[in-house]
Formats: structure tokens, sequence, C-alpha cells
């Protein structure tokens, strides 16, 4: 975008709200009825969200907000919370790396998150029933009994419970209730899926309400592990394997188990209601599909005993073929080194071997007390506890060879507790204050082997963060039409990170030089603090001027908390990093026309950074000179828009669609050891991202429905790394899913068919790349095209 049109925007954003509701069209929801009103009394044309604190009309909501229901969920063949993104605009979900473990990359607006380790914040704020999960670690949640979806864009800071400044993805589960039911589901699909859900709702006394629902999914592995020496017998590296396939297993499996069962007390009549929700969890899933795209590295070579200098190189005939669903990865150490220090080094094979896994076993527990002091008095208080521990392994460069090997085991356990104060004074104000505390203790340990470095070392890290905010939230009705909204939250943050880095027999590296791990001598037993607090604010005015048609206006500020770097490769790299800030300046409509047969939402933004927190690659002021340190590096400036419909043209028709558009231009680098220039773009910029979808419901006459429903999604390629280069540039592809449904007359059973990734496109969630240091490429690929067939049965 050019200055003048940025000037224009800060100039006019006020004015923007009404070109917008002329020329774009965010926010587009499915039906989703309140949380305690039952579906036959809802207004089929009203959703109800609870973004500000109380329950509204999405289109009195002035955030632009998509809202989803389980039933859009379901035709969606959306079951993951990296289903997500697909169609919301500005929105990327995604599975992360295998070095990152069992976590999610999440980016709103351009705003999120890549590293999974627990000492840098998530710039998107996760929450499952107003519960704040404080990681991207095991965040890749089965969407499975809920009622509904809301994916918040923009910063959230004055309204959601931690930073969340890029947006929120918010999970509300449905609550008991006084009628009995429930449903059964089985799914076979390919790759021997099977797949069973179920609920019961089970109402215990008049005022007491119990609801049960549990998942398990099993799914084979789509990427093929091969046996290099087995498929390549005359290339000089025994085979490890005697199978005649040459397969030694498989990457992308999926094994997963939830249960979850929430207590409702609600006496009718009465001022309090009480919810109480446990849930416990266990994911025995393989690592993501990862493929060796690029190899290049004449330091790491297959292993010769006889001779430490020779052996065959690390390059291009570890690749297999280029939209071949296979890896040469083994997940097991060995070869012939030579070092960075110029010293040729050996590492025996069977040492250490990795599980090519990705678990996560967790469990939480959550109150929630909602108390009417009054009419117009109302407390609630939210409490949680969570805890998630799992492990993850990378083999980085997936070839027989091994130039970076890791296991890790991850801890993460956390207490939340919010308590909210709202009152309505005479229809003219609406006014919640609070405050917000979280409290998290993760551990990380785990082997790391990188022999070009001469590292074989064990960590067992301990990240301790405490949170602590209030906050105040107005919404002033100045007349039955027109609003102003004023919010503000305080936060007191505090982050220690204490090192722990042993030799494998549990001895302390001595620091001789070129003995194993001499770099790392004196870190263990050292800790890092950060501390840092942060006043966040949010002014908007909104303006009904029919029944059909709202605009908003608002500037909003936000916060990624800083902290400590957590991968320090000397003791002068234990540094700390600050926060990085964002002002947002934005003006939106929703809009319901043609008799609410069709519904536009738009919104236009300017996102302003500062001080962007971005990994600096060199280190001139430590003794060693490669590093990898959070620093803040830049600010930047983002400009986009985003809209979204929904129309309605005749009974049974339904047609959606989004579209979304970010301009990204760095406007200062302040620390160039990050290595990026201001022609490059943050990660998870894609200037274009669409999508569409539409069904058909036809009356059979009697004898039930048949429901076709096609949907699409596409968006211009990003770039996976601050570093923008060739080897990190994803260009993905357009994905097209369908279901087939045909619901029984009386709504008691259905049958499904549908297929992902319709004409089964070849493509990359993401990559690592390290081409610098350790000559390698890896992609984590996407699911190829698969199908399933389910039944439901209500009852």
């Amino acid at each position: 975008m050019t200055s003048f049109g940025k000037c224009a925007f800060r100039g006019h954003g006020a004015a923007l709200a009404l070109v917008a509701a002329m020329t774009a069209a965010p926010a587009f929801a499915q039906e989703a009825t309140p949380p305690d009103q039952p579906a036959d009394q809802a207004n089929s044309a009203d959703i109800i969200v609870t973004a500000q604190f109380r329950a509204q009309n999405l289109q009195d909501t002035p955030i632009a907000i998509t809202a989803v229901s389980a039933d859009t969920l379901a035709a969606r063949s959306q079951t993951s919370v990296t289903d997500l993104g697909q169609f919301a605009p500005n929105v990327a979900l995604a599975p992360a790396t295998s070095i990152q473990g069992n976590s999610v990359a999440a980016f709103i607006r351009g705003v999120g998150q890549l590293d999974a380790s627990f000492a840098l914040e998530p710039g998107v704020g996760i929450y499952v029933d107003d519960i704040y999960y404080g990681t991207t670690f095991g965040a890749v949640m089965d969407l499975t009994d809920l009622e509904r979806v809301e994916v918040l864009r923009g910063p959230q800071g004055t309204l959601a419970g931690k930073n969340s400044v890029g947006g929120a993805v918010k999970l509300f589960s449905k609550k008991p209730d006084s009628t009995p039911g429930g449903f059964i589901e089985a799914t076979y699909g390919r790759f021997d899926r099977i797949e069973l859900r179920g609920s019961a709702n089970i109402p215990l006394t008049n005022d007491l309400f119990l609801r049960v629902s549990g998942v398990s999914k099993n799914v084979d592995g789509y990427m093929s592990l091969l046996d290099y020496g087995c498929v390549n017998p005359t290339s000089g590296i025994p085979a490890s394997s005697g199978n005649k396939n040459c397969n030694i297993g498989t990457e992308g499996g999926i094994d997963v188990m939830g249960l979850r069962a929430a207590l409702r007390y609600a006496p009718a009549g009465s001022p309090l209601e009480i919810n109480i929700v446990s849930d416990v969890s266990r994911d025995n899933s393989e690592v993501v599909a990862t493929k060796l795209l690029y190899a290049d590295n004449p330091s790491v070579r297959s292993y010769d005993a006889s001779d430490a200098t020779v052996g065959i190189p690390f390059d291009s005939r570890f690749l297999t073929g280029a939209k071949s669903y296979t890896s040469y990865a083994t997940y097991a150490t060995g070869g012939n080194y030579t070092t960075a220090f110029g010293i040729p080094t050996q590492v025996a094979p069977g040492g250490f071997t990795a599980s090519p896994t990705s678990t996560v076993k967790a469990w939480g527990l959550s109150g929630t007390i909602d108390y009417d002091l009054s009419d117009s008095l109302k407390l609630k208080s939210i409490t949680g506890w969570r805890e998630a521990h799992g492990t993850s392994a990378i083999d980085v460069d997936g070839s027989p060879l091994a130039i970076l090997l890791q296991q890790f085991t991850y801890g993460h356990e956390q207490f939340t507790q919010e308590l909210r104060l709202s009152a309505n004074f005479n229809d003219l104000v609406d006014l919640t204050v609070g405050g917000f505390y979280y409290s998290a203790t993760d551990t990380i340990k785990g082997r790391s082997q990188i022999p070009t470095l001469l590292f074989d070392f064990m960590s067992d890290d301990v990240i301790k963060n405490r949170s602590i905010s209030a906050f105040a939230h107005g919404e002033f009705h100045v007349t039955d039409a027109f609003n102003i909204i004023g919010g503000l939250r305080y936060t007191d943050d505090k982050k220690t990170y204490r090192y722990s880095r042993r030799n494998v027999d549990g001895s302390l590296p001595s620091g001789a030089f070129f003995t194993p791990n001499f770099l790392l001598a004196g870190l263990d037993g050292l800790t890092g603090t950060f501390k840092g607090d942060r006043l966040d604010y949010r002014l908007g005015v909104n303006y009904r001027w029919s029944g059909d048609l709202m605009t908003y206006a608002q500037l909003s500020t936000g916060f990624k908390g800083g902290g400590i770097n957590p991968r320090p490769s000397a003791p002068d790299q234990v540094l700390t990093f600050g926060p990085e800030t964002l002002t947002t300046y934005e003006a939106g409509f929703k809009a319901d026309l043609l008799g609410r047969m069709l519904r536009l939402n738009g919104a236009v933004f300017l996102n302003k950074y500062k001080d962007m927190q971005l990994v600096r690659y060199q280190c001139p002021e430590s003794v060693v000179l490669s590093c990898s340190v959070p620093s803040n590096a830049g600010d930047a400036e983002v400009f986009g828009w985003e809209a979204e419909a929904q129309f309605h043209p005749a009974d049974g028709l339904s047609i959606d669609a989004s579209v979304g558009y970010l301009d990204f231009d760095y406007t200062k680098i302040t620390n160039a050891a990050t290595l990026v220039t201001k022609d490059m773009i943050a990660p998870f910029i894609s200037k274009w991202q669409l999508s569409a979808g539409i069904q058909y419901e036809a009356d059979l006459g009697g004898n039930g429905t048949l429901t076709p429903r096609i949907d699409w999604s596409w968006r211009s390629n990003f770039y996976y790394n601050s570093v923008n280069n060739a080897y990190n540039l994803i260009d993905p592809p357009s994905l097209v899913n369908a279901r087939l449904t045909y619901q029984a007359a009386n709504r008691d059973w259905s049958l499904s068919a549908g297929v992902t990734n319709l004409f089964d496109k070849f493509y990359y969630n993401g990559v690592a790349e390290n081409v610098g240091t350790f000559g390698v490429v890896t992609g984590t690929v996407g699911r190829p095209r698969e199908w399933t067939v389910t039944v439901k049965k209500n009852f």
C-alpha cells in the first residue's frame, strides 16, 4: 500500500466505516443459540456472542468476529482447531513443524507466534469456555460437542483474559440442560480412519444437569519412512531393517481419545448458576509428516569407523520424489563429522534413538459461578486448572545421517482465576470491572545432539510465568442508536527461566576446549528473569442506522509479553527481550439486506507494530557468534481489510464467502542482527485469502433431506520465517472439501459421505529452513485426499 493510502486511512478512519458498508463485506457467522436459550426459542437469524462480557447479537457487536456453529463445523469436515483458519479471513491456524512438538502455529491479521517455547507468549489467545490456555503446546484440540466457535480478530487486550494481541479463538462447549438426549457417531475412512464420538445430556434433578461427551480417533500415517540402504542397496549405506518393502514406519498418524463431563446447577428462578467441567485427553499421535526439501552439508557424512574424515556426504541423494509421501528419516544417531571448529569427530550408531511421536496427555477442571446480585448487578467467577504433558522428537535432516536429533518431554501446569462484576445503569451504561490472575509452571526436559557443535546434552529447564491484570469495560448508550465504548486493562507480568545443561552422564560440561558441550559450561543453574507492566485501552463508537445496518470505528491496543531467551549457546546469551506492542485503527460495518436474506459484514484496519519480536541469528557480543535469540527488532505497519457474506436466496440454499487482504511494511529495523531487511515481510502474511461454500438441503417429500455441500479455500503465498528466502516461501494450493448428507425425516439419524482435499493437492503447511547453519530444509506436508463415511444416531 502507498504511504498516501495509509495517511488517508489515519485521517479518515471513521468515514471508512460508511465507505466500507457500500463496497466491502468480516464476521459472517453461522447460526448459534444463546448459551441458556433453547434452540426452538431462538430467532434463526440471530447469532449470540459474548465477546464484550455479555450476550449480544453478533450484528450489534462492534468487533470483527467469525462465529461458527457445531452443525457448520460438521458440514465443513472441521474437527480440529487447525481447521478453523480455512474459512475465516486473515486467519492462519496450522500444525507447527515437528521441532515445535504438538503445537499450533496461530496467526490472525499476521500477528501470532511460530515458536512454541514456553518462554514466548502466543500472539493469538485460545480459550476453552472462557479459560485462557497459555501456550501453543497441546493446543491442537479436537472440536467435540461444541455449541459454537468464535474467532475474534484484532487486539483483545481489554476484553480477553491475557494478551491476545492478534485476536482470540474461543471454543464454547454445549451446556447441560433439562432436555434428555444425545447422539452417537461413527466414522470410517481412508488410512483406516476410525472415529467414534458421542454425547449424552442427563437431567439428574429439576435443578441439576449432567452432560458427558467423548471422542476416539485413529488414523494411520500417510508419510512412509523408508530405509535408505534397503531402497538403494548399492549406495554404501547398509540397510537398517529386514523389511521386504523397505518401510520402517510412518508419520502423520493420529491416535486421540478424550472424555468430558459437565455438571450444571441452575435452579429455576434462582439468581445462582454453577457450572463445573472436567476433561481428560490422550494424544499418542505420530509427529507431523515431514519431508526433506534441500540437503547440502559436506561436514556431515555417513559413519565409517575406520576414518572420521570419510563417508557419504549429506546431499541431494537423500531427497525423495518431489510429490511423494516418503522420507528417509530414521530418528537415530550416527555419522562422521567435521565440526565447526575444524576438528573431525565421530558418533557411533545406536547411542541415541528418538521416537517419531508427538504425544500429549492433558486434563483440566474448571468452575464458573454466575450470581445475580440484583436485576442490574451480576457477579461472575471463572476458575480453571489445566495440565498438559507430552513428548516430541525431531530428526532435522530427514535422512539416515544425523545432523540434529532431539527428544523432549514437555510439562505445562496453569491456574487461572477471573472475577467480573457487571452492572447496568438504567439501560444507559453497561459496565464490567474485574481482575485476572494467571500462574503457570512449565518444564522442558530432553536430549539434544548436534555433533558439528560438539553438543550432546541433557536439558531440564523450568519456566515460571505469573500475570496479574485489572480491567474495566464500559458501553455508554448515548441514544438508542449511538454508543460509545471504552476499555482499560492494566497487566503486570513476571517470568523466570532456570536452565539446566548437563552431559549425558549427568556431569557438568568441563568447559575445556573441544570437549563435549564445552560451549555450554556455566549455563547449568543460571536463571533469567523478566518483569514488566502495560496499560492497554480501547476506544470506539458505533451507530445503528437502521435495523439492518450498524457501523463502528475503534482504536485498540494490545501486547505480546516479553521474556527470556530459551536457547542460549553460552551463558552470555541469557538475555531478556521486551514486549511487542500493537495499536490498531479499525472501522467496519454489519448489515442484513434483502429482507435478511443477505448478510454482509466488513472491516478495514491499520495495525502499527512497535518492537516486533524476531529472532536474531548473530550475537557479536557473545563468545559464540551464531545464536538464536528472540529480540525486539523493529517496527511495522499492516493495512488490511476483510469481508464475509452469507446468502440464502431460496429455501434450503445457503452460500457463504469470505475475503481477506493484508499489506505488510517494515517501517524501521532496529536490530540488524536479525538479518531482516525492510523489503521483507513477517511470517504468515498472505496478501490474499479467499473462501466460499455452498450447500442445498433438498426436501425428499417426507422421506428426509439430502444435502450436498462443497467448500473451497485458498490463500496467496507467504513466508514461513522472518528472514525471507525462496526456501521458506510457501505457495498454498486451492483446497476443496465436499460432503453429502442424508437425514431421516424425523431427524433421528443421518448418513454422510465426505472428501477433504478433493483434488488431492500436494502442499506444505510449513517449512523448517536452516541452510546457513545446517544446510537443510524440511517441509511439513499437508494431508492428502481423504474420504469418510459417517453414521450419526440421535436419541
